[in-house]
């Protein structure tokens, strides 16, 4: 367990970051002058420089704002306990260099606020990669210009299927999470052979990662045989009755929602009232004890969740309090500290100390992400394939189907 001086420093390192997040939400700087930086050149042959008495930084991309936001702060909080792990391990600094987190509001999916992100952490001297983006539609929107100014991205936690093998042919976007293709695939193969369902109702929210999602467990349900009915949602809608009206007098045998809460828990507790009593099947956005079980109580209990957090060990919990506060509630914990492991290995692996500078080439420092020190992680075994994927497994790369039990989301799967 890290001692008391490194939870002090990493407590104020998270009350910094809450400082510089409410000094400008998403929002407010789209379409105006970026601040907090400098034009710096960045592109995929000029090395990255990080000046003599100036940190090593860790940019983070995540929604900190609006509905997502808790969910973006659990990546941004995993990411600075992975800071202070690795730190206690190789020591505070690189080369004379301090390590810090900067993290930026992405929006999860809103129009442009991803954009904003990646252009005001481009700006920050010393920046060596990304933890993020958070979500498939940020990621889709920034990953041309990371690439096109040689930033190497690490996604905890994007999983639409094509983010990788549609990148920009420099591939400088990596993902330590899972792809939806396989989240989908569990959650079909759970409605398979767990319910031996021949109808399914699937409900995406319209957005990039519920539709990428509800398009692999669809596929693999109609190749089966079964019959599935498609409708969708509009992200801040409260008033499903019509539709949990509609699925409640067809009593289908499994219903699958893809997208984010507060939708996934409303449209639960509709589908409910409505009078449907079967199974309730979602994902990983959805997969939250404060955000659905609490606010449902009793009502929780055996809905099912593909993407789940996997076991961790004791010690990085009791770390997690230390320095955040509170236990891990992010499925993606373990994915997020692995990326910031990663980074700061490659970091070490190709740097090169000048007159107190640290310089970086771009392109070596891709090529040591894409073939990281690191083998085996608190997510599972780390490689990735030519397009920046992880190869593996459900079992290997950290994919794991849970239950409500009694308040809590139980593990169902190895």
């Amino acid at each position: 367990m890290l001692h008391l001086r490194r939870s002090i420093i990493g407590i104020v390192l998270c009350l910094t970051l809450l400082m510089m997040l409410l000094s400008g939400a998403c929002d407010e700087k789209e379409g105006s002058e970026q601040t907090g930086g400098e034009d710096i050149p960045r592109d995929t042959q000029t090395p990255i420089v990080i000046p003599q008495d100036e940190p090593v930084i860790i940019g983070v991309s995540a929604a900190l704002t609006g509905p997502i936001g808790p969910r973006g702060i659990e990546i941004r909080d995993a990411v600075i306990v992975g800071v202070e792990r690795w730190k206690a391990e190789n020591g505070e600094e690189i080369s004379g260099h301090e390590i810090k987190v900067w993290a930026e509001d992405d929006g999860c999916y809103e129009a442009g606020c991803a954009t904003n992100a990646a252009n005001q952490l481009r700006r920050q001297r010393g920046l060596v990669g990304i933890i993020g983006p958070q979500c498939s539609s940020g990621a889709a929107e920034s990953i041309p210009a990371y690439a096109e100014a040689g930033i190497v991205m690490i996604s905890a936690s994007a999983t639409r299927a094509d983010l990788t093998f549609t990148q920009p042919e420099s591939s400088f976007f990596f993902r330590t999470v899972y792809s939806n293709k396989a989240e989908g695939i569990m959650q079909a193969q759970y409605v398979l052979s767990q319910l031996n369902a021949a109808t399914v109702w699937i409900i995406d929210d319209s957005e990039a990662y519920g539709e990428d999602l509800a398009d692999a467990a669809q596929g693999m349900l109609e190749e089966s045989g079964r019959e599935v009915t498609r409708e969708h949602i509009v992200p801040g809608a409260v008033d499903f009755s019509e539709l949990t009206a509609q699925i409640a007098a067809d009593g289908p045998d499994a219903v699958i929602f893809e997208g984010f809460n507060p939708e996934g828990a409303l449209l639960f507790r509709q589908l409910r009232d409505a009078g449907y009593a079967g199974p309730f099947i979602s994902g990983d956005a959805v997969a939250s004890v404060p955000n659905f079980v609490e606010p449902l109580g009793d009502q929780a209990e055996g809905v099912i969740f593909a993407g789940v957090m996997p076991p961790l060990p004791d010690e990085l919990v009791d770390d997690y309090i230390d320095i955040i506060g509170h236990e891990p509630t992010t499925p993606f914990a373990a994915h997020a500290i692995d990326a910031v492991y990663i980074l700061l290995d490659a970091v070490v692996e190709v740097s090169e100390a000048q007159e107190g500078s640290l310089l970086i080439d771009p392109i070596e420092f891709r090529e040591a992400v894409r073939n990281p020190q690191l083998l085996v992680g608190l997510s599972g075994i780390i490689a990735f394939d030519e397009n920046g994927d992880r190869v593996g497994n459900a079992e290997t790369i950290g994919l794991k189907l849970g239950e409500v039990r009694n308040g809590e989301i139980a593990l169902i799967s190895p």
